[in-house]
């Protein structure tokens, strides 16, 4: 997302892709949730992706054998996604505010490692915890819109 934002795409053709994968990206959170819930056969997934993300069969095929192969949870491909918002909403506030470069941002949350992104934000603006801490960060949506 950051790439294609600080356009790293330079010809319409890999923007094209790049909007291609985001789309492939989305599509597997629909197909996720909806194979766990018991709405979507293996087959419908397939289908899904052939017609509305214009996979090859094969593959579309690959793909939800991968998804299904049981090494991550129903939840990992949306997790993908909420981690990669909360990411980018967080580099917005503290780089596009000049709090940090990009190198600085980047470096700081790779030190602060495998933890929630509002820890890595608390800890990168300072902010006290208390031992009854709530998560109250709107990293998404209207109410984010509305700050």
């Amino acid at each position: 997302m950051l790439l294609y934002g600080m356009n790293f795409h330079k010809t319409p053709e890999d923007r094209v892709g790049a909007l291609f994968w985001r789309l492939h990206r989305a599509a597997r959170i629909l197909f996720s949730f909806n194979f766990h819930l018991g709405k979507m056969t293996p087959e419908e997934c397939v289908r899904f992706l052939v017609e509305r993300v214009s996979h090859e069969p094969e593959n579309a095929a690959a793909e939800v054998r991968r998804s299904f192969g049981g090494s991550y949870g129903p939840l990992y491909q949306a997790a993908y996604l909420v981690g990669a918002l909360q990411l980018d909403a967080l580099r917005r506030e503290l780089v596009d505010s000049g709090k940090l470069t990009l190198r600085q941002f980047h470096d700081a949350v790779l030190r602060e490692n495998r933890i929630p992104i509002e820890l890595i934000r608390a800890a990168l603006t300072a902010q006290k915890l208390s031992r009854d801490y709530t998560s109250t960060w709107r990293f998404a949506g209207p109410l984010a819109d509305a700050r």
